[in-house]
């Protein structure tokens, strides 16, 4: 069971500005930085990424401090270390590819398996009991 503050407040923070950035186009704002043909950021963007950055911190953060437990964990499964590590690359490959590509939806598939690997990370870390004995 996870009970860890830190592990529901970033991830709440992250939630909001996935929120803010996923807001229509119409209420997005100016364009700020044009990044390629069809991605920029915007005013709206800017706001967003304030409460995204944060929680990511307050996860990384949270992940760091408990680097000791989760290296035991690993070192018993390798395949789920393995699993996991493969999935962030690619997802933040796919991420960063799609800027310069012209199908648009990497970004959406490259989030979602980053974000899962993340996501699973923190999880494990943020679990209450400790699985080696």
């Amino acid at each position: 069971m996870i009970r860890s503050t830190w592990f529901f407040l970033g991830v709440s923070l992250v939630v909001v500005g996935l929120l803010g950035l996923a807001l229509p186009s119409s209420l997005e704002g100016r364009e700020l930085l044009p990044i390629s043909p069809g991605h920029a950021i915007s005013t709206m963007d800017a706001v967003a990424l304030v409460p995204l950055i944060s929680g990511t911190m307050v996860l990384e953060v949270g992940v760091w401090r408990r680097r000791q437990k989760l290296a035991r964990y690993f070192a018993r499964r390798p395949l789920v270390c393995a699993g996991l590590c493969f999935g962030g690359g690619m997802g933040l490959g796919l991420l960063l590819a799609s800027a310069f590509s012209s199908f648009f939806g990497w970004w959406a598939i490259g989030a979602a398996v980053f974000g899962c690997a993340m996501l699973q990370t923190c999880r494990l870390a943020a679990r209450d009991e400790d699985w080696v004995a």
